[in-house]
């Protein structure tokens, strides 16, 4: 009882780290950022981490809540994009479009779990709080959505600006990236997370130090995205400001759960009456 305790207790806190484990730095030190040439290699690298991630998620609680499994997801698939290394918004956007267009693709697919797993959460929509929770998602899911697909179809902007004759090297300085709208996508992303870690905590399937403390990520994540906007993008955009880094919260909520499920059934309405 007490070795499977440990190897719980590891496997989550393995888990915690695993998505942020410094892959393009140990595997491929000489590169900035995952080229052509390493791309595959990179990739492979990539899914090896998130199947053995898939087994610690077993070890945890095979028969975990679905919302557990979906929020873990978005760990696991946030982690691509996470390590290929700083966006292109140069000319090496053009060389390397498909490398860029895998990055915001995966950002969507995390943002989609995000969505199924938050509904899953707040089913059924009954009471004013899930209507308006529910609400919160939905444009939380939109907002991310525009925002990583307007990424996504950057090279191809990119594309018509050279058509027209000008210089790739002058797209960035010129294009409209509408960083208000993506920091408030960012700052959408920690309020859902305080909702959806909210709801856990009322359901007890998250313990009270982990509500205490997701929170506390969250409201930091707020405050600083509202820094980096202020700054014009200058500053304060690492780590908060990473689209990875904002979905941390909510794959932290579904380890949470995972190692700490069906507590609801074992006490009761305590946690649910004082919060």
């Amino acid at each position: 009882m007490l070795l499977k305790k440990i190897l719980r207790s590891a496997a989550a806190l393995i888990l915690i780290l695993l998505p942020f484990y410094p892959i393009t730095e140990n595997f491929f030190p000489s590169e900035r950022q995952v080229n052509n040439q390493i791309f595959s290699t990179y990739i492979f690298i990539c899914l090896t981490i998130i199947l053995f991630g898939i087994v610690l998620i077993f070890l945890l609680k095979k028969n975990g809540k679905v919302w557990g499994w979906l929020f873990c997801g978005i760990g696991l698939a946030a982690m691509i994009p996470l390590h290929l290394g700083p966006p292109r918004i140069d000319a090496t956007l053009l060389t390397d479009p498909g490398i860029e267009r895998f990055r915001y693709g995966m950002l969507m697919l995390a943002i989609l779990l995000l969505f199924l797993g938050g509904y899953s959460i707040l089913s059924p929509v009954k009471t004013l709080r899930s209507k308006l929770f529910l609400f919160i998602l939905i444009a939380t899911a939109l907002l991310n959505v525009w925002d990583n697909y307007s990424s996504f179809m950057l090279s191809g902007d990119m594309k018509s600006w050279t058509e027209s004759g000008k210089n790739a090297n002058d797209f960035s300085a010129q294009f409209d990236f509408h960083i208000a709208w993506r920091t408030a996508a960012r700052i959408s992303l920690y309020i859902t997370a305080m909702v959806l870690i909210f709801e856990l905590a009322k359901k007890a399937e998250i313990k009270k130090w982990q509500f205490v403390i997701l929170n506390i990520v969250c409201l930091a994540g707020i405050v600083f995205c509202v820094l980096c906007l202020m700054s014009g993008f200058q500053d304060f955009y690492f780590p908060f400001m990473v689209p990875a880094i904002a979905l941390a919260p909510v794959y932290w909520a579904g380890i949470a759960s995972l190692t700490y499920g069906n507590a609801y059934e074992k006490t009761g309405n305590l946690l649910y009456s004082t919060l």
